[in-house]
């Protein structure tokens, strides 16, 4: 842990930052599961999405379980390049059956070479990835990830956020159909590009197609979740898995078979029209008490004072646009949620090491999103460089030394802020980096409480923008 000021008698901030330690990990990075899949065909309460996965009025992202029964046979259509192609060679029931078995031989036909994102660019290297897909405006399905209860699923493992429970709902964008091919179908590790600011994670369904191998692991710093979707059930059904957009997955080589799957780009989004309980207690686990007894501690930060906190997830901190506090991710998203609701001021900042030097430590500077711009000088010292970055990017009120910080950083997050170039023997081009933190204002003491602290944890403490700039947003 960083050192803390007056650390000898914050017992209630040792004791956070302990519980901030032992439950790094607890918190879920991936989630999954099974839908059993019936042996008729029927109706299903989804449309044949394409596209954009719609959610039906009777099917809600808040959801607290799949709907009672099992899923129809999955269909999929596709429109063949060949215009003459009779549709009934166009479609496909899964599992498969003996009246469309020959047409998978169709859609492996129509499909094209798929390719992974390198530097900006889009390549093919079937020694990284070897894969074949079909993009969503080419094919549609009755397969609803709402109508199943998984987006449901989701909401509460992995965005469990009371503040927003009413507003706000997942849109799961159909991305790809994706077929991995035995015996050497794979896509070795790798870390998805968000498509925007809004996307927190990625949705996998793997459909009912005899294969072995193929599995899925994914992991987010030493833990690793595996999924597993070879052809072990006798009974058909559908299978998924859904994880946070900056966890390193991969997917192992498939012995034999085909391994079909639906990709999903997640997205929070608001609906003021949209509403639901929310069966999660968030006040009664361990860190939220801890949170609690620091804040209302007398003896912490009498005068206020600054709390921080770096992410565990990464994020796109160094965007003009920032990040949305809505797409925070576990044990981010229960400091960020543990401060607010006592009525603390809570924003996201970037936090950058300014020294280009190696053998030199200097401290961590808490600045502002960059704006684009360039700028032609030298520095010939370490003072020059910090009063540069210092006047354009850091802070003008508050420094990293004002915060009681209760975690280290995570390299895992860090994101390039800029890049500069330094002259020796030769010149050098480098980057500098920035990582996210979560930056709180806890009010003063004022006649034995908080002052502007609520009693209510219904409240939604509004700090402006400026605010962060200038002055503490409690002066």
């Amino acid at each position: 842990m960083l050192d803390v000021k007056d650390a000898d008698t914050d017992d209630q901030l040792r004791a956070l930052q302990h519980c901030v330690e032992s439950n790094y990990k607890e918190f879920l990075f991936a989630c999954g599961g099974t839908v059993p899949i019936s042996s008729e065909h029927q109706e299903y309460p989804g449309p044949m999405s394409k596209g954009t996965a719609s959610c039906p009025e009777s099917a809600s992202s808040k959801s607290s379980s799949p709907t009672s029964g099992a899923h129809p046979l999955v269909t999929l259509r596709w429109d063949p390049k060949d215009v003459s192609t009779p549709a009934s060679q166009s479609k496909l029931i899964l599992p498969i059956e003996e009246t469309t078995a020959g047409n998978l031989k169709h859609l492996l036909a129509e499909m094209k070479p798929a390719t992974f994102g390198r530097g900006g660019e889009d390549v093919y290297d079937e020694s990284y990835r070897k894969a074949s897909k079909l993009e969503p405006q080419n094919f549609s399905t009755n397969f609803c990830p709402y109508s199943t209860g998984i987006i449901g699923a989701i909401s509460q493992l992995l965005l469990p956020n009371p503040k927003f429970a009413d507003q706000r709902i997942i849109k799961a964008e159909l991305y790809k159909l994706n077929v991995y091919t035995g015996p050497s179908g794979h896509f070795r590790s790798h870390v998805d590009t968000p498509r925007s600011r809004s996307q927190f994670g990625s949705l996998v369904v793997c459909l009912p197609v005899k294969h072995e191998g193929g599995a899925l692991e994914v992991r987010h710093d030493d833990e690793v979740m595996k999924f597993d979707w070879g052809s072990t059930s006798e009974q058909p059904e559908l299978q998924w898995a859904a994880f946070y957009s900056d966890c390193e997955h991969e997917v192992f080589p498939v012995q034999s078979g085909h391994r079909i799957t639906l990709t999903y780009n997640l997205y929070a989004t608001f609906n003021s029209i949209q509403r639901s309980f929310n069966p999660l207690n968030n006040a009664q686990t361990p860190l939220d008490r801890d949170i609690e007894a620091l804040v209302r501690d007398p003896t912490f930060l009498p005068d206020g004072g600054y709390v921080g906190f770096h992410t565990t997830h990464t994020y796109p901190h160094n965007d003009s646009e920032g990040c949305l506090e809505d797409t925070l991710k576990g044990l981010d998203m229960v400091i960020w949620r543990g401060f607010q609701r006592l009525g603390c001021g809570v924003c996201l900042r970037p936090v950058l090491q300014p020294t280009p030097y190696i053998d030199v430590e200097l401290p961590f500077m808490l600045g502002r999103t960059f704006e684009l711009k360039t700028m032609d000088g030298e520095v010939e010292s370490i003072d020059e460089w910090d009063a540069i970055v210092r006047y354009d990017w850091g802070l003008e009120h508050l420094s990293v030394e004002d915060i009681t910080w209760l975690n280290k950083p995570t390299l895992q997050t860090k994101k390039a802020a800029f890049a500069y170039t330094v002259y020796g023997n030769q010149a050098s081009s480098c980057l500098a980096y920035t990582v996210c933190a979560i930056i709180v204002s806890v009010p003063k003491i004022n006649e034995g409480k908080r002052a502007n602290l609520e009693t209510t944890f219904d409240v939604d403490v509004v700090v402006e923008e400026e605010d962060w700039e200038k002055r503490s947003p409690w002066d």
